[in-house]
């Protein structure tokens, strides 16, 4: 535990540095940013899209807040049980609650804390993306946050887990406690930015795996990630977790994509 923590540390370090050193740009407008400022003016922070309601993972229609079920997918069956289930298993996750549409801001975003190593940017969506569901008593009635797990070889490579930082955003808003050990990757999957449905379905099929299955026996847990497009690296992650015994499944992520 002390290692990640300190590698976050040293990553926030450096950025303190540069930013003190060579002045920074806006990542959304590219004005130059005030010295309180970090990654992305006040103007363009306050004027991201916010999605108000939660909507299902595979048609991606929103959902009543009242309502815990897509009534579009619960009437054409097909799609909620020949789809979404292996094995005689429905494993589906139940809604999800999204940051935004992945756009060219969130998009932008999302690179930069990703792959830019940007920490503080990653905790900032996060606990953006929790303060979302302040009023949202489905959501907060849960047990545990999950992130989505890297493999320990992508973990190495990029020096953190963006799932991690983003869960500990929305633990900070929430008060929802972060369970990390619990869900492993198994496989070191590719990239699924260029695949199809059928080839991310393959890609991470039996990549997951729950090592301590009494920790979320009949709980209600909710999946974090950064990005959700066709639902099915957040599927297959439930459907371990229902295989180990935990009670309902919902997803949050920063973006979601809709097209």
């Amino acid at each position: 535990m002390l290692l990640p923590k300190l590698l976050h540390s040293l990553l926030e370090l450096k950025d303190d540095l540069l930013d003190f050193v060579y002045p920074q740009h806006c990542a959304i407008c590219k004005k130059y940013l005030r010295r309180e400022e970090k990654d992305v003016c006040e103007v363009c922070w306050n004027s991201l899209e916010t999605l108000t309601d939660p909507f299902c993972p595979y048609c991606k229609s929103f959902i009543e807040e009242a309502d815990t079920e897509c009534s579009f997918c619960k009437s054409r069956g097909k799609i909620s049980i020949e789809n979404h289930t292996k094995g005689g298993e429905d494993h589906k996750i139940l809604i999800v609650r999204s940051l935004g549409r992945f756009d060219e801001y969130y998009k932008e975003l999302i690179h930069r804390f990703k792959y830019g190593k940007k920490i503080p940017l990653g905790k900032r969506l996060g606990q953006r993306l929790g303060e979302t569901i302040d009023d949202d008593s489905i959501f907060l009635k849960s047990d545990f946050l999950i992130p989505v797990p890297l493999h320990k070889s992508r973990y190495r490579e990029r020096g953190f887990n963006q799932s991690d930082i983003l869960a500990e955003g929305i633990s900070k808003a929430t008060g929802l406690s972060v369970l990390k050990s619990v869900l492993k990757r198994k496989k070191n999957t590719k990239d699924q930015t260029n695949l199809s449905r059928e080839q991310r379905e393959e890609n991470v099929r039996d990549a997951f795996v729950v090592s301590c299955p009494k920790m979320i026996k009949g709980k209600k847990v909710i999946l974090v990630d950064d990005v959700i497009t066709t639902g099915v690296t957040l599927s297959e992650c439930a459907r371990m977790l229902k295989q180990a015994g935990a009670e309902k499944i919902l997803g949050m992520t920063i973006a979601v994509v809709t097209d």
